[in-house]
């Protein structure tokens, strides 16, 4: 019991820790290149699917209690605030370490969405960025774009 206890304060200092860095790091501009936040993004989903399955019991009552009639998450609204509001709404069913726990885990998770955001943003501008670049690329490789056009040979 003590070992169980004692794990799981650990791995929540280090979600902790690593949300703190990710939190640093938001101030800069971003990945530079796709690979760059494909792992940011894989490492951040990591996060959260660590967050949901260390209680799952007690999300499982929180899913469990969940409106369904409703979409699970409107058109861009965060993960985390859907699952608050869940918890929120269910908080008779939970004690008060319960509630307390479940609150401060759905807040982490409310922060990773809101990195995922920016990270897709930033990856938008990338792909904007790089398609923008292409045709300066080839002109300066002395090549030119032009519509429909065909190589010297094929013309007559």
């Amino acid at each position: 019991m003590v070992k169980k206890n004692y794990t799981s304060w650990l791995i929540m200092l280090l979600i902790s820790a690593v949300l703190l860095s990710l939190m640093a790091c938001g101030s800069k501009k971003g990945p530079k290149n796709a690979e760059e936040a494909s792992a940011m993004h894989k490492d951040l989903m990591a996060q959260e699917n660590a967050i949901l399955s260390k209680n799952t019991q007690l999300w499982d009552k929180v899913f469990m209690a969940a409106d369904k009639g409703m979409a699970m998450i409107e058109d861009g609204k965060n993960y985390g605030d859907f699952l608050l509001k869940t918890i929120e709404s269910a908080k008779k069913q939970f004690t008060a370490d319960e509630l307390k726990l479940l609150k401060a885990e759905a807040e982490k998770i409310r922060e990773i969405e809101n990195e995922l955001t920016k990270l897709e943003e930033n990856s938008r501008s990338l792909r904007k960025k790089r398609l923008l670049r292409a045709p300066q690329a080839s002109l300066r490789r002395g090549t030119s774009v032009q519509k429909n056009s065909r190589p010297l040979s094929e013309k007559t």
